[in-house]
């Protein structure tokens, strides 16, 4: 019988074979094409073949080596990644990028046992400033800065 060692590389590998077959099924419809001449088909039939490589490679190395079991799953960190999704979806149009983006920084910091706000309001304000820069003024996206 065949024993995994390394339960977490196992089920990662088993995502990735997953998806990367999923992907290729769906795939299977367009048109590959050629290395010169690619079809609609090509990139995405690469990028299922790479993931099931890693998806077996993951496997394989969960059978061979040992490593940690799986933690369980903690639902705080969860419904806060999850509410900054839904904040920033909800704050992009009707406050701006910049509050939206501090607003996405700070409730996500919340999912984090070491929270330490003001090293999150750093964070996030750091970030807005970013997104402000490279959306708006580098690569011209017509984002509402501001609400006013």
């Amino acid at each position: 019988m065949i024993r995994v060692k390394n339960p977490q590389d196992f089920w990662a590998g088993i995502l990735f074979v997953v998806f990367g077959g999923a992907a290729l099924w769906i795939g299977r419809v367009y048109a590959f094409g050629t290395l010169s001449k690619m079809g609609p088909g090509y990139l995405p039939a690469v990028l299922s073949w790479a993931l099931l490589g890693i998806g077996g490679v993951l496997i394989a190395r969960a059978l061979a080596m040992s490593g940690p079991p799986i933690e369980r799953s903690k639902l705080k960190p969860q419904l806060f990644i999850l509410a900054a999704i839904v904040v920033f979806a909800l704050a992009i149009e009707r406050l701006g990028l910049a509050p939206a983006v501090v607003l996405v920084a700070v409730t996500a910091a919340f999912a984090s046992r070491d929270l330490r706000f003001v090293e999150a309001i750093a964070l996030a304000v750091a970030l807005a400033a970013l997104c402000v820069v490279l959306f708006v003024h580098l690569l011209g996206q017509p984002f509402t800065v501001w609400p006013f």
